[in-house]
C-alpha cells in the first residue's frame, strides 16, 4: 500500500508523505458522494466532504477525513474508514443535540457551516496516525470551539488504537511517567487550573452536553515520537499540545507497539 497524489486540494504543511484527493463524499447521510473513479482503489488518501445534514442544520464544507484503501479485507478497511470518519459523525451528532429551540430560531434554517483540517503524522502502510482539527461558523450564537480529534489505526488488525492499547496498564491508570516525558507549554496548563493528567482523560466524556464527547486527552504519533493533543469544546484554555521522543517511551508504551510504531516512523 502507498500514498498517492491527486487533484490540487491544500492540506496543512505538516502533512508528511501522504496525498489529498480532492472529492467530496457522502458519509454520515448527506447529499453528495465522490464518483467511484474518483476515489483511489489504493493507498491512504484525504477525501474531503460537503454533504448537507438539514435535520442538525449542518453544511460540511470541504471537511477533510482519511481514507485507507486496497486492504484484501475488505471488512477490515469498512472498519478504518469509520474510525477516520467518527469525528465528522460526531460533529453532526453533537450540532443536532445542541440545537434547542433557541438556536432553530436564531438560525432560521439556515445551516452551521463546518470545515475539518487532516494533519498527518505516520502515514502507513501498517499504522496511520492524523488529526482532524475543526472549524466552524455556527448559524447561532456561540463563543464555543469543537476539539481537534487524533486517530491512530492499526492497519493490519483493521481497528483504532486508543490510548488503552497503547500505553502499558500502569501509564494508563497513572499517566504520571507519560506527564514526566512530555514537552510542552506546562507553564500555561498550570496558569488554567487544570487537573493533573487523569486515565479517564483518555476515554469518551460528556463535557457538560447532551451528547458523549471525544476524550480530552488523545494520542498522535509522527516520525519524531508521541504527541499528546489536549483538545476540549470550549474556548480558553482548551487546546494543548505535548511531544516527546520515541527514545523516552520505555515503561509508558507498550513494549510491542513501540517497536511497530519506532519501525512506522522509518518508513518512507
Amino acid at each position: 500500500m502507498r500514498t498517492v497524489m491527486r487533484s490540487v486540494a491544500v492540506v496543512t504543511a505538516a502533512l508528511v508523505g501522504t496525498a489529498v484527493a480532492g472529492c467530496s463524499s457522502g458519509g454520515g447521510g448527506g447529499a453528495g458522494g465522490p464518483a467511484a473513479a474518483d476515489v483511489p482503489a489504493k493507498g491512504t488518501v484525504v477525501l474531503q466532504d460537503n454533504s448537507d445534514h438539514p435535520q442538525q442544520l449542518v453544511r460540511f464544507k470541504d471537511a477533510e477525513y482519511v481514507k485507507v484503501g486496497g486492504l484484501a479485507d475488505k471488512a477490515a478497511e469498512e472498519r478504518i474508514g469509520q474510525e477516520f470518519r467518527a469525528p465528522l459523525d460526531w460533529a453532526v451528532k453533537w450540532f443536532g443535540a445542541t440545537l434547542d429551540a433557541d438556536r432553530r430560531k436564531q438560525c432560521q434554517g439556515k445551516p452551521s457551516i463546518i470545515q475539518t483540517k487532516v494533519r498527518f503524522g505516520l502515514g502507513g502502510p501498517d499504522i496511520v496516525s492524523a488529526t482532524s482539527a475543526f472549524t466552524m461558523i455556527p448559524c447561532f450564537e456561540s463563543e464555543e470551539a469543537l476539539p481537534t480529534v487524533p486517530v491512530t489505526v492499526d492497519v493490519k488488525a483493521g481497528k483504532a488504537l486508543g490510548a488503552k492499547d497503547v500505553l502499558t496498564d500502569k501509564a494508563f491508570n497513572d499517566p504520571k511517567d507519560l506527564w514526566d516525558a512530555l514537552s510542552g507549554p506546562k507553564d500555561d496548563w498550570k496558569q488554567c487550573g487544570l487537573s493533573d493528567l487523569q486515565g479517564k482523560d483518555f476515554l469518551p466524556g460528556k463535557q457538560e452536553g447532551p451528547v458523549e464527547t471525544p476524550p480530552s486527552a488523545g494520542l498522535y504519533f509522527d516520525r519524531n515520537g508521541l504527541n499528546l493533543v489536549w483538545s476540549t469544546i470550549g474556548t480558553d484554555c482548551s487546546s494543548f499540545s505535548f511531544n516527546t521522543p520515541y527514545s523516552k517511551l520505555k515503561g509508558i508504551v507498550r513494549p510491542d507497539v513501540l517497536s511497530r510504531l519506532q519501525d512506522a516512523a522509518t518508513k518512507k
